[in-house]
């Protein structure tokens, strides 16, 4: 999209364009999970429809359809303008080719009157998606110990806790010390990082972290009816403690850690 003058200032500071990036990057994955609901899974809203009189009622989640619905209506919409605009062919209409698009298209955006509808439009789609593929009440789960240099709080991590329904992961000494979803990548190299040191300080293998279902659905963004799936086609390790299983965060790193949905940070 082009300014009126052609040299306007951001309408979108730096951080909100790399989160805006971000969400884009997160939408793909997102109608993916939510197509996988379509096939029967039950959720809010799961209704049945008519076969004609032909045969029994189909079940149908109308939150799933509708969330994959205005992902490509906003996203084409808001790509026709910005093609319009700026004299480009558009993308074609699946949300991988629109998101991608889009991404590319954000220095272009970021300085058009309408980044900050365009902004709030894509979070809102975001924020959609995940109550259907994740509902229920927010999940609260401690990661470790913060890694921010002399500090010994805990991180403790929650599903919906940051702007536009994103999760946090925050310290609970220092407020101050807080992670958005899409720098969890980034903390869990730091946190990884952390653990091969005190490994490799102590004597003999290093300790097996086992992960409960709900922490990995949580730090990996990943519905926990996924996590289960993935669990067994993996054949990631497991260890029963009073009746629960906890999975090999090795295992569940090298599944996970290739599908993250944020951009990559140093």
């Amino acid at each position: 999209m082009r300014s009126a003058r052609g040299t306007a200032p951001l309408t979108l500071c730096r951080a909100c364009i790399d989160l805006l990036r971000a969400t884009l990057c997160a939408l793909p994955q997102l109608y993916g999970e939510c197509g996988r609901l379509l096939t029967g899974v039950v959720s809010p809203r799961t209704e049945r429809t008519s076969g004609g009189g032909r045969a029994p009622g189909i079940p149908l989640n109308t939150s799933a359809v509708e969330a994959r619905s205005a992902m490509i209506t906003t996203l084409a919409s808001w790509a026709g303008l910005a093609a319009e605009s700026g004299g480009r062919p558009g993308p074609e209409r699946t949300v991988p080719a629109l998101a991608r698009w889009l991404g590319e298209e954000l220095p272009r955006i970021a300085v058009h009157p309408a980044a900050g509808e365009f902004s709030k439009e894509v979070h809102r789609l975001a924020a959609g998606a995940r109550r259907v593929v994740s509902p229920g009440p927010a999940h609260r789960a401690t990661v470790g110990t913060c890694v921010e240099p002399g500090c010994d709080g805990k991180l403790v991590a929650t599903t919906g806790a940051g702007p536009g329904g994103l999760g946090e992961i925050r310290c609970d000494r220092d407020g101050a010390h807080s992670w958005t979803e899409y720098d969890w990548s980034r903390l869990r190299r730091r946190l990884a990082a952390r653990s091969a040191v005190r490994a490799g300080a102590a004597a003999g293998a290093p300790a097996t972290r086992w992960l409960a279902p709900q922490d990995v659905s949580l730090l990996w963004r990943v519905p926990l009816g996924s996590v289960y799936r993935l669990a067994s086609e993996q054949s990631w390790r497991r260890e029963r403690r009073g009746g629960r299983s906890y999975y090999d965060e090795q295992d569940v790193r090298r599944t996970l850690d290739g599908r993250l949905t944020g951009p990559a940070r140093s």
